[in-house]
């Protein structure tokens, strides 16, 4: 193994020790870190088993919502802050991200930066088999796939789809805007039978027409962002506001079930 493949990986472990406010929470993860390190991550899609899977798996931040809009809904995240892809998005003129909730969220909240972080910096650097994943304690029967974040590469793509896999019973619903990303993972590993498939359109006002279907059949939603004022011009229909998601989960009729409206639209906050 060369010395000079093993240098990004190590770096971002010492960049991860150093981040704001992130040391004491660092100390309980030291393990795990390493675990990744010693497991030969040379490169993206290195492969960890046995007891170096569970003790990464252990570390991975699961959030079992209890109050507000994901109420009854277990999510597992990273952090926007340090993924290249959510920052090159965030630069582009008229995309909804330069008005990122999550960004500014995990800005306020370090804690909830510093877990998303650790769990990013585990899932996009090696593969976990489904079986190590089954270790995580998800108390909900619906799971969502980035409620901060999204997928950066495709060894983290290919993990939450095993992770998926690891709880056939649940519903899953993935979110992201990385599309071409997901169409590799699907053409890996497949797309599991109780997930949904939620497109995110980058742009305020402009989701995608439905003739993307055609390129990427795996989709079961459209989620857009609209302005009051794109509303009321061009009288779109919010079928996704300020009611909490367990409201449309009843009736089987929101992003976590196939069929339904393609379209999910919502009120820029």
């Amino acid at each position: 193994m060369k010395n000079q493949e093993r240098k990004p990986i190590i770096a971002e472990a010492v960049q991860l020790s150093y981040t704001k406010g992130f040391y004491r929470f660092f100390c309980k993860t030291t393990a795990a870190i390493y675990a990744v390190i010693m497991a030969i991550l040379t490169t993206a899609g290195s492969v960890v088993r046995g007891a170096a899977a569970e003790k990464l798996v252990s570390c991975i931040w699961v959030v079992n919502h209890t109050a507000r809009k994901l109420e009854g809904i277990c999510s597992v995240s990273t952090s926007v802050h340090d993924n290249c892809f959510c920052a090159a998005w965030k630069k582009v003129k008229g995309c909804i991200c330069a008005h990122c909730y999550a960004y500014n969220q995990q800005t306020r909240q370090t804690g909830l930066k510093e877990h998303n972080i650790l769990n990013g910096f585990i899932l996009r650097n090696v593969l976990i088999p489904v079986c190590a994943f089954k270790k995580l304690i998800l108390i909900f029967p619906y799971l969502r796939i980035e409620s901060f974040g999204d997928v950066a590469n495709l060894t983290q793509a290919r993990n939450y789809i095993r992770l998926i896999k690891a709880f056939p019973a649940k519903r899953c619903a993935i979110w992201t805007k990385n599309i071409a990303i997901w169409d590799k993972a699907f053409k890996l590993e497949g797309k599991p039978e109780n997930t949904t498939f939620v497109l995110s359109s980058p742009f305020l006002n402009k989701p995608y027409e439905e003739s993307i279907l055609e390129k990427y059949p795996f989709i079961d939603h459209i989620f857009t962002v609209f302005t009051k004022e794109y509303i009321r011009k061009h009288s779109i229909v919010i079928n996704c506001g300020g009611k909490k998601c367990m409201h449309c989960i009843k009736e089987k009729t929101n992003c976590y079930f196939r069929g339904g409206p393609l379209y999910v639209n919502e009120l820029k906050k």
